[in-house]
């Protein structure tokens, strides 16, 4: 059975269904940062949970094999520009691969780092605002039921600190990743990563892998949203405030917001 077969497949017909199933995990989810329940929307329900570097790597067997050295290799060359470009980003011996990691997410560049939020309907966002012609999924990750069957397999496990996580190479693992120094638009999108020590694995192969082993639900969920609900959810999530105005800031944000307003204002009135 295909790893992907073992995700909670469901579909979401309506917006009171997306709700039935959303609001009992709000009331469950910790408010404090740290949460364990985490939300990833992504705008054609196809894509699995890949890292950048991943997609970029993948089906190459010479990439393959070389990619922990490109992606060292791209790491000391944004840290060697960086300060060129911001002279507020500085980087010393003493930080961790990790750190540089998530300033390189931000800027675009490819990493080992997948993307999510602590908000359902922040997630929801980037699940129905592109690819209108395609449906979209709703990624919904409690990595408590992940670090549960985790200790289950391997319950000398205690995990690690972020300096010694990507050189541990007993079995492949993922956790989350919190960011002690944030950016505004990781705070305006309630942001956090995964991050694996195997690059060349899907993390929802790897939730799902875990969770097989030890015969336990994995957590893991996606909810697919029809494409014809895209604009129905875009719009009520606008009057949420949840809209690229809200959660990109500065001209990127301006420019986005005048394209969604294009949109819904095509929709109403079809």
């Amino acid at each position: 059975m295909p790893l992907e077969d073992l995700m909670n497949n469901i579909r979401i017909d309506n917006w009171k269904l997306l709700l039935e199933f959303l609001e009992p995990l709000c009331n469950k989810q910790h408010t404090y940062v740290g949460s364990p329940i985490q939300y990833r929307g992504h705008s054609c329900k196809d894509w699995k949970l890949d890292s950048s570097l991943f997609r970029i790597v993948r089906g190459d067997n010479i990439s393959e094999c070389k990619v922990e050295f490109y992606e060292k290799e791209a790491q000391q060359e944004f840290v060697s520009q960086a300060h060129l470009l911001d002279e507020k980003i500085a980087y010393n011996n003493s930080m961790n691969s990790i750190a540089v990691n998530v300033d390189m997410q931000h800027y675009s560049c490819p990493t080992r780092l997948v993307d999510w939020s602590g908000s359902p309907y922040i997630a929801l966002y980037f699940a129905v605002v592109e690819n209108i012609q395609h449906d979209g999924a709703l990624y919904v990750w409690d990595a408590s039921f992940y670090q549960a069957n985790i200790k289950k397999l391997y319950p000398e496990f205690n995990g690690f600190e972020s300096s010694t996580f990507l050189n541990f190479k007993k079995f492949d693992v993922i956790q989350l990743v919190f960011a002690t120094k944030k950016n505004e638009r990781l705070v305006r999108q309630q942001g956090c990563f995964s991050i694996s020590n195997n690059i060349l694995k899907s993390h929802c192969d790897l939730i799902s892998e875990i969770g097989k082993k030890v015969n336990k639900e994995s957590g893991l969920f996606k909810l697919e949203i029809p494409k014809e609900l895209k604009m129905e959810f875009l719009s009520r999530l606008n009057m949420m405030n949840i809209s690229s105005n809200s959660l990109f800031p500065g001209f990127d944000g301006l420019g986005r917001s005048i394209k969604e307003s294009l949109l819904l204002r095509r929709w109403h009135k079809s």
